[in-house]
Protein backbone atom coordinates (compact mmCIF):
# COMPACT_ATOMS: atom_id res chain seq x y z
CA UNK A 1 0.00 0.00 0.00
CA UNK A 2 2.60 2.52 0.72
CA UNK A 3 4.30 1.65 -2.70
CA UNK A 4 1.76 1.91 -4.25
CA UNK A 5 0.65 5.75 -2.65
CA UNK A 6 4.36 6.83 -3.18
CA UNK A 7 4.22 5.89 -6.82
CA UNK A 8 1.03 8.19 -7.01
CA UNK A 9 2.51 11.01 -5.42
CA UNK A 10 5.58 11.13 -7.26
CA UNK A 11 2.88 10.63 -10.37
CA UNK A 12 1.03 13.84 -9.43
CA UNK A 13 4.42 15.63 -8.65
CA UNK A 14 5.85 14.98 -11.93
CA UNK A 15 2.08 15.94 -13.78
CA UNK A 16 2.70 19.37 -11.25
CA UNK A 17 5.68 19.97 -12.32
CA UNK A 18 5.34 19.49 -16.28
CA UNK A 19 2.54 21.90 -15.93
CA UNK A 20 3.80 24.69 -14.14
CA UNK A 21 7.37 24.81 -14.83
CA UNK A 22 8.18 25.00 -18.64
CA UNK A 23 10.88 26.63 -20.60
CA UNK A 24 10.43 28.63 -23.40
CA UNK A 25 12.97 30.95 -26.12
CA UNK A 26 11.28 34.42 -27.12
CA UNK A 27 12.29 36.41 -30.73
CA UNK A 28 11.80 40.75 -30.45
CA UNK A 29 11.97 42.94 -32.67
CA UNK A 30 10.73 46.72 -31.66
CA UNK A 31 10.58 50.45 -32.91
CA UNK A 32 12.30 52.41 -30.16
CA UNK A 33 12.22 56.03 -29.13
CA UNK A 34 14.53 57.79 -27.14
CA UNK A 35 14.05 61.36 -25.30
CA UNK A 36 17.05 62.44 -23.84
CA UNK A 37 17.14 66.20 -22.14
CA UNK A 38 20.65 67.31 -23.11
CA UNK A 39 22.49 69.79 -20.83
CA UNK A 40 24.95 71.69 -23.75
CA UNK A 41 26.66 68.94 -24.56
CA UNK A 42 29.63 67.93 -26.74
CA UNK A 43 30.20 64.72 -28.60
CA UNK A 44 33.81 64.42 -29.56
CA UNK A 45 34.39 62.02 -32.45
CA UNK A 46 37.72 60.69 -32.63
CA UNK A 47 39.65 62.03 -35.51
CA UNK A 48 42.13 59.44 -37.04
CA UNK A 49 44.00 62.36 -38.67
CA UNK A 50 40.84 64.11 -40.10
CA UNK A 51 39.80 67.39 -39.24
CA UNK A 52 36.74 66.93 -37.14
CA UNK A 53 33.92 69.12 -35.45
CA UNK A 54 32.55 68.09 -32.14
CA UNK A 55 28.89 67.38 -32.26
CA UNK A 56 26.99 69.63 -30.26
CA UNK A 57 23.44 68.93 -28.38
CA UNK A 58 21.23 70.57 -25.63
CA UNK A 59 17.74 70.72 -24.71
CA UNK A 60 15.11 67.76 -25.47
CA UNK A 61 16.64 65.30 -28.46
CA UNK A 62 13.94 62.49 -29.81
CA UNK A 63 15.90 59.63 -31.44
CA UNK A 64 14.79 56.57 -33.30
CA UNK A 65 15.98 53.41 -33.84
CA UNK A 66 15.14 49.32 -33.28
CA UNK A 67 15.68 46.62 -30.47
CA UNK A 68 15.83 42.94 -31.84
CA UNK A 69 17.39 39.99 -29.91
CA UNK A 70 16.80 36.70 -27.90
CA UNK A 71 14.99 35.68 -24.56
CA UNK A 72 14.70 32.71 -22.52
CA UNK A 73 11.69 32.42 -20.38
CA UNK A 74 11.21 29.89 -17.70
CA UNK A 75 7.99 29.63 -16.26
CA UNK A 76 7.41 28.58 -12.54
CA UNK A 77 4.06 29.22 -11.42
CA UNK A 78 0.98 29.80 -12.92
CA UNK A 79 0.77 33.19 -14.74
CA UNK A 80 4.25 33.86 -13.61
CA UNK A 81 7.42 33.68 -15.39
CA UNK A 82 11.11 34.82 -15.34
CA UNK A 83 13.07 36.17 -18.26
CA UNK A 84 16.68 36.68 -19.64
CA UNK A 85 18.21 37.34 -22.81
CA UNK A 86 20.50 39.25 -25.19
CA UNK A 87 19.26 42.26 -27.54
CA UNK A 88 20.71 44.45 -29.56
CA UNK A 89 19.64 47.96 -29.86
CA UNK A 90 20.74 50.83 -32.04
CA UNK A 91 19.41 54.52 -32.65
CA UNK A 92 20.03 57.68 -34.93
CA UNK A 93 20.31 61.16 -34.37
CA UNK A 94 20.01 63.76 -37.29
CA UNK A 95 21.38 66.94 -37.16
CA UNK A 96 21.55 69.57 -40.02
CA UNK A 97 24.39 71.74 -40.24
CA UNK A 98 24.45 75.40 -39.93
CA UNK A 99 25.15 77.14 -42.85
CA UNK A 100 28.27 79.26 -41.22
CA UNK A 101 29.87 75.26 -40.85
CA UNK A 102 28.87 73.88 -44.31
CA UNK A 103 25.82 72.96 -45.63
CA UNK A 104 24.97 69.22 -44.56
CA UNK A 105 24.21 66.50 -42.25
CA UNK A 106 25.44 64.73 -39.17
CA UNK A 107 23.86 61.70 -38.24
CA UNK A 108 24.86 60.27 -34.79
CA UNK A 109 23.87 56.10 -34.39
CA UNK A 110 24.09 55.02 -30.85
CA UNK A 111 24.73 51.43 -30.45
CA UNK A 112 24.30 49.02 -27.68
CA UNK A 113 24.04 45.35 -26.43
CA UNK A 114 21.22 45.01 -23.71
CA UNK A 115 20.39 42.41 -21.15
CA UNK A 116 17.00 41.94 -19.88
CA UNK A 117 15.53 40.55 -16.55
CA UNK A 118 12.17 40.20 -16.90
CA UNK A 119 9.58 39.15 -13.92
CA UNK A 120 6.42 38.25 -16.23
CA UNK A 121 2.78 38.10 -15.64
CA UNK A 122 -0.25 36.59 -17.10
CA UNK A 123 -3.22 36.57 -15.32
CA UNK A 124 -5.02 34.87 -17.55
CA UNK A 125 -5.26 31.27 -19.16
CA UNK A 126 -7.74 32.35 -21.74
CA UNK A 127 -6.11 32.71 -26.09
CA UNK A 128 -6.01 36.49 -25.60
CA UNK A 129 -4.08 37.60 -21.87
CA UNK A 130 -2.80 41.20 -20.71
CA UNK A 131 0.85 40.55 -20.20
CA UNK A 132 2.76 42.23 -17.46
CA UNK A 133 6.21 42.72 -17.43
CA UNK A 134 8.88 44.72 -14.58
CA UNK A 135 12.51 44.24 -14.45
CA UNK A 136 15.94 45.52 -14.90
CA UNK A 137 17.80 46.38 -18.51
CA UNK A 138 21.52 46.47 -18.82
CA UNK A 139 23.07 48.33 -21.13
CA UNK A 140 26.69 47.79 -23.05
CA UNK A 141 27.18 50.47 -25.39
CA UNK A 142 29.18 49.52 -28.23
CA UNK A 143 31.31 52.71 -30.22
CA UNK A 144 29.07 54.77 -31.99
CA UNK A 145 29.82 56.00 -35.51
CA UNK A 146 29.31 59.59 -36.59
CA UNK A 147 28.58 60.15 -40.39
CA UNK A 148 29.18 63.54 -41.65
CA UNK A 149 28.08 64.92 -44.86
CA UNK A 150 29.28 68.48 -46.34
CA UNK A 151 28.79 70.29 -49.43
CA UNK A 152 31.81 69.98 -51.63
CA UNK A 153 33.60 67.63 -49.21
CA UNK A 154 34.20 63.70 -48.56
CA UNK A 155 31.89 61.98 -46.63
CA UNK A 156 33.22 61.59 -43.09
CA UNK A 157 32.91 58.13 -41.34
CA UNK A 158 33.99 58.33 -37.83
CA UNK A 159 33.54 56.67 -34.84
CA UNK A 160 32.21 57.85 -30.87
CA UNK A 161 33.86 56.90 -27.99
CA UNK A 162 31.80 55.60 -24.97
CA UNK A 163 32.52 55.41 -21.32
CA UNK A 164 32.78 51.80 -19.38
CA UNK A 165 31.07 49.83 -17.60
CA UNK A 166 26.96 49.19 -17.87
CA UNK A 167 23.44 51.44 -17.84
CA UNK A 168 21.23 50.65 -15.53
CA UNK A 169 17.56 50.94 -16.77
CA UNK A 170 14.64 50.02 -14.67
CA UNK A 171 11.59 48.91 -16.95
CA UNK A 172 8.15 48.43 -17.19
CA UNK A 173 5.46 47.36 -19.44
CA UNK A 174 1.93 46.17 -20.16
CA UNK A 175 0.38 44.26 -23.41
CA UNK A 176 -1.41 41.24 -24.62
CA UNK A 177 -0.79 37.84 -25.18
CA UNK A 178 -2.41 35.61 -28.30
CA UNK A 179 -1.69 31.93 -27.46
CA UNK A 180 -1.55 30.48 -31.40
CA UNK A 181 -1.56 27.06 -30.42
CA UNK A 182 -0.16 24.77 -27.46
CA UNK A 183 3.65 25.82 -28.17
CA UNK A 184 3.36 29.49 -29.91
CA UNK A 185 2.23 32.40 -28.98
CA UNK A 186 2.34 36.20 -30.08
CA UNK A 187 3.08 39.01 -27.56
CA UNK A 188 2.81 43.00 -28.51
CA UNK A 189 3.71 44.77 -25.34
CA UNK A 190 4.46 48.59 -25.18
CA UNK A 191 7.48 48.96 -22.47
CA UNK A 192 8.95 52.01 -21.18
CA UNK A 193 12.44 52.06 -19.11
CA UNK A 194 14.47 55.26 -17.38
CA UNK A 195 18.16 55.45 -17.76
CA UNK A 196 19.23 55.57 -14.23
CA UNK A 197 23.28 55.93 -15.26
CA UNK A 198 26.27 53.82 -14.61
CA UNK A 199 27.11 52.75 -10.57
CA UNK A 200 30.41 52.50 -8.80
CA UNK A 201 31.88 56.62 -9.32
CA UNK A 202 30.38 57.45 -12.90
CA UNK A 203 27.22 59.58 -13.28
CA UNK A 204 24.05 60.18 -15.75
CA UNK A 205 25.15 63.55 -17.40
CA UNK A 206 21.41 63.79 -19.34
CA UNK A 207 18.57 62.47 -18.07
CA UNK A 208 16.64 59.91 -20.83
CA UNK A 209 13.96 57.37 -21.32
CA UNK A 210 12.95 55.30 -23.99
CA UNK A 211 9.80 53.85 -25.13
CA UNK A 212 9.86 50.38 -27.26
CA UNK A 213 6.87 48.35 -28.87
CA UNK A 214 7.64 44.86 -28.38
CA UNK A 215 6.77 42.07 -31.14
CA UNK A 216 7.67 38.87 -29.64
CA UNK A 217 7.14 35.59 -30.99
CA UNK A 218 7.21 32.69 -28.19
CA UNK A 219 7.62 28.79 -28.74
CA UNK A 220 7.82 26.76 -25.49
CA UNK A 221 10.32 23.74 -25.50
Amino acid sequence: MVKKWSVALCCLITSVATGQHTVSVQVTVAPTWVHTSYNRTYLYPESDGQVVEPVFLAGSVFTVGYTTGVTAHYTYAPGWSVAMGAWYSQTSLRQVRSVAAGEGTTVVRSRTVRLPFLLDYQPLTRSLSPYFSLGLLLDFPLTGRVVVTRSGQPTQHLRLGVGSGPVFQPTLGAGVRYQLSPRCAVTVQPIGSYNLGRFGGSQTDNSAYDVSVLAQLTYSL
